[in-house]
């Protein structure tokens, strides 16, 4: 929190690193302040003014006070009253890592009082009133999202006078006024769009800066009625308003035509103000926006090329290809010309967009209003209908086979059955909403020309993505080409086996990208790839010729789990202010590609080829992954020696099995907190089957286990020696069901059963799992749009080298044996350590 705030003052407000200081004592007279149990207190940031009363941590030359914590504003205020007013510092910030309150010192009536301003000096201002910059000295904000998400925080942390208000479509009028205000006001004149320190703590004076700005809205929506309502307003209370005021009014946030190529403002508001529950409705999920510029430039739209996104969304794909070619324009044409307006003209007018949301509709009207005014071609409709159904703007602009490039992200199912199809209208557009027949092919509807006698039949419900997929190779224009978002288990799974290869006889596949499991997180964990693919232009061309096929692997995404931004650091070790990701890179890759037909391979970028396809049409890059694949190959190698051979793991033996439990729930099984285990049964998750020391145990009462979950119970404990496999999360991890464990324990269906009767042979097998060798063998058949897994089957088809005779692997047999043995003592020492160590002195 201390570090990001530091990073704020550092590059938003341009103070000096030289002149800030973490973690410095406060001086009461001669003495350190302390608190109530003796201890030093120390203040979290310390802005001196200048770099010596830094370097000395002079007292009397103290800008402000920076208080960092998670506890409550008053709390925080209450500390910055003991440093303040024990220094010179002129104010004070408390910041919970995302929201800030800042406060100048006053004195009034011969006391001392910290009083609420709207907003923070930057480096060489003051803290008097009336310090109000020109428009011409605004600067754009570094981190636009931490900006809207202190507005996100100061809005809610105040309390909503009108909680039925759609905060982001607020929001985005209040950027709007902000915007207009930059636009129509000279560079050398001062903003309309300011609240001083005197208005922001009086009523009236929130008043007053409310009525200005809701009359900048106005202004700026009258020009616009198509897009806004005649008696559209900002919806929130004048001191909600002045809130998000306080916070944007220090930044410029207008887009220009020669600086927008990557200004997605409406973006970054969609993200902050849209509830995770309304995101989640029909899968629409915030697009990184990283990926959604990948994608545009790995699709490279040319200035004419007509461009659809038929699930819009917020508008971030439309608006990124309207930046593309605009760049190209601008790029390719003198300032003022003739030409450069046409091709403008031209990139407005050719880019389209298809949302079932109205409200999302006009938040990405916003958003092309923003970036350069080519709002005509977002439009509300249901793209799984019929193109009939279409907004006429559709069906005369960009109608069916005339898009040259579609790319978009679908709403995913999750196979949830309540997010999927279940429309019969709908279901009977598409092949895919059909069954497949005795040869497993997808029927052509809508055919007049099909003389098949066959009826086809209905599905009771499709996955919304497949339905997308189709709709989108058969809007597109032949010889156009997709980008599409779509979760990766489509790539490998053995039931998408059928849509793979329709997909496969439709259309070209020019490249796949498996994302990192944080692109879409923190609203959900969804692995997901991309598909890059080409119309033919006739049906001769699709099938089964051979091509090259792009692959690449981001393990990069610029953000963590949290959503929070990840930078790259410098030799020192310092983070820098470039985004740690590999999308930029890939997609440059992947242009060259396709320009070139060659670039530098690596293990995140290489091909394969439409024939190494096997039977399942696996099209995951993880399974052509160069170094897997030399893992493979090396393991192969074994069949080429004198005395070894290569088989699986499943034809080991006759007698070995391997198996799950059954999923089950266990929710009314689980004591907590029990006071005597005595009558309960442990159970251990995959973690605490993995652990040395069973710290992680849960403990079940069985006498409320019903018939059902007692033979789930029967089905879930261990026996002696198995062999115990990870198969989610961090698959592949390895342990051995130790005599205690299987007496004692009931364990999670999340680790893969591996029961081998021989006991050299399980020595030399969990030997061979837990080599380096044989994790990367089970990564290699991974799958699954969730998250990563392992099933029985990838065990049992893992491919093991087998020696002639146990003879010439006795080494690594006796090292397994060894691991096995020293298990089993850990696992005695430990119960002993339970029933017998220093827990017993007390009881």
């Amino acid at each position: 929190m201390r570090q990001r705030f530091i990073e704020t003052l550092i590059n938003e407000y341009r103070y000096p690193p030289n002149t800030i200081r973490r973690e410095v004592p406060v001086q009461h007279g001669s003495k350190e302040l302390q608190d109530k149990d003796g201890n030093p207190i120390r203040a979290d940031i310390v802005v001196y003014a200048s770099k010596d009363a830094c370097s000395s941590r002079d007292q009397g030359k103290i800008n402000f006070v920076v208080e960092c914590k998670r506890d409550k504003v008053e709390d925080g205020y209450s500390q910055l009253v003991s440093y303040i007013f024990n220094t010179s510092a002129n104010g004070g910030v408390w910041t919970n890592g995302d929201g800030a309150v800042f406060y100048r010192r006053k004195d009034k009536d011969g006391l001392h009082i910290l009083e609420e301003t709207p907003s923070l000096p930057r480096f060489g201002q003051g803290w008097e009133d009336g310090q109000i910059p020109r428009i011409g000295e605004l600067e754009r904000p570094r981190n636009v999202r931490r900006l809207l998400a202190m507005c996100h925080n100061r809005l809610y942390g105040r309390g909503m006078e009108n909680a039925d208000s759609d905060l982001t479509m607020d929001m985005v009028r209040i950027l709007l006024a902000k915007i207009y205000d930059e636009t129509v006001t000279s560079d050398t004149a001062y903003p309309h769009f300011w609240i001083t320190a005197e208005q922001y703590k009086s009523e009236s004076g929130r008043a007053e800066v409310a009525k200005t700005i809701r009359s900048l809205f106005r202004e700026y929506a009258e020009q616009y009625p198509t897009v806004f309502e005649k008696d559209e307003d900002i919806a929130v209370g004048d001191s909600t308003l002045v809130e998000a005021a306080s916070v944007l009014q220090d930044y410029s946030f207008v887009s220009r035509e020669d600086d927008a190529d990557d200004w997605d403002l409406m973006g970054a508001a969609y993200e902050q103000f849209t509830h995770v529950t309304l995101k989640r409705q029909q899968g629409q999920f915030f697009t990184n926006r990283l990926i959604v510029k990948a994608m545009v430039d790995m699709l490279d739209p040319g200035i004419a090329d007509k461009v659809l996104d038929p699930a819009g969304g917020s508008g971030g794909f439309a608006t990124a290809a309207f930046r593309h070619k605009r760049r190209k324009a601008i790029d390719g044409t003198r300032p003022g010309s003739p030409q450069r307006e046409r091709q403008l003209n031209l990139c407005k007018n050719s880019v389209f967009m298809v949302e079932i949301s109205k409200r999302l509709v006009k938040i990405a009207k916003t958003a092309m209003l923003l970036t350069g005014d080519g709002n005509t071609g977002m439009t509300q409709g249901n793209s799984l209908g019929e193109y009939s159904h279409l907004d006429g703007w559709i069906t005369s602009h960009c109608p069916q086979g005339t898009p040259d490039v579609i790319v978009t992200n679908p709403p995913f199912s999750g196979q949830k059955i309540e997010s999927m199809i279940t429309d019969d209208d709908i279901l009977s557009l598409f092949g895919f909403g059909h069954k497949t027949d005795a040869d497993g092919n997808f029927p052509v509807v809508n055919n007049p020309d099909d003389e098949s006698s066959s009826t086809p039949v209905l599905l009771a419900r499709q996955a919304p993505e497949l339905l997308f997929l189709e709709r989108c190779i058969d809007w597109l224009k032949p010889g156009g080409r997709i980008g599409i978002v779509l979760p990766k288990g489509i790539l490998d799974n053995k039931t998408y086996v059928q849509y793979r290869r329709w997909l496969l006889e439709h259309c070209r596949v020019d490249g796949v990208v498996t994302l990192h499991k944080n692109t879409f997180e923190p609203d959900t964990g969804v692995r997901t790839c991309i598909l890059l693919l080409s119309k033919p232009e006739t049906t001769a061309d699709a099938g089964h010729a051979d091509y090259t096929i792009f692959m690449a692997q981001s393990r990069r995404v610029g953000k963590d789990s949290k959503g929070d931004l990840v930078y790259t650091v410098d030799e020192k070790g310092l983070a820098t202010d470039i985004l740690d990701e590999d999308l930029s890179a890939i997609s440059d890759n992947y242009r060259r590609f396709k320009s070139e037909g060659m670039f530098p391979e690596s293990e995140i970028c290489f091909t394969t080829t439409r024939g190494r396809l096997d039977e399942n049409l696996n099209l995951n890059p993880q399974h052509y992954s160069p170094d897997l694949n030399a893992t493979l190959e090396k393991v192969n190698e074994f069949d080429n020696k004198e005395g070894w051979s290569v088989t699986t793991i499943g034809q080991l033996d006759k007698n070995i099995k391997i198996y799950m439990g059954p999923r089950w729930s266990s929710r009314n099984l689980v004591v907590e907190h029990p006071e005597s285990t005595e009558r309960l049964t442990p159970y251990l998750t995959a973690n605490g089957a993995l652990e040395q020391r069973r710290m992680s145990v849960k403990w079940f009462d069985l006498s409320r286990a019903s018939d059902h979950q007692k033979a789930c119970i029967g089905m879930l404990r261990v026996k002696h020696g198995d062999i115990l496999i990870s198969r989610s999360g961090t698959i592949g991890k390895v342990t051995y069901a130790t005599r205690v464990m299987a007496e004692k324990y009931v364990v999670s269906d999340d680790l893969v059963r591996v029961r081998v009767p021989d006991d050299d042979m399980r020595a030399y097998l969990i030997a061979f799992l837990m080599s380096s060798t044989a994790m990367s063998l089970m990564k290699l058949d991974e799958f699954g749009s969730v998250q990563q897994h392992l099933q029985p089957r990838h065990i049992w088809g893992l491919p093991v080298p087998v020696p002639d005779s146990w003879e010439q692997v006795s080494a690594i047999i006796e090292a397994g044996k060894r691991m096995m043995s020293a298990m089993e003592r850990t696992a005695r020492a430990d119960e002993t350590l339970r029933t017998e160590g220093f827990d017993s002195l007390i009881e």
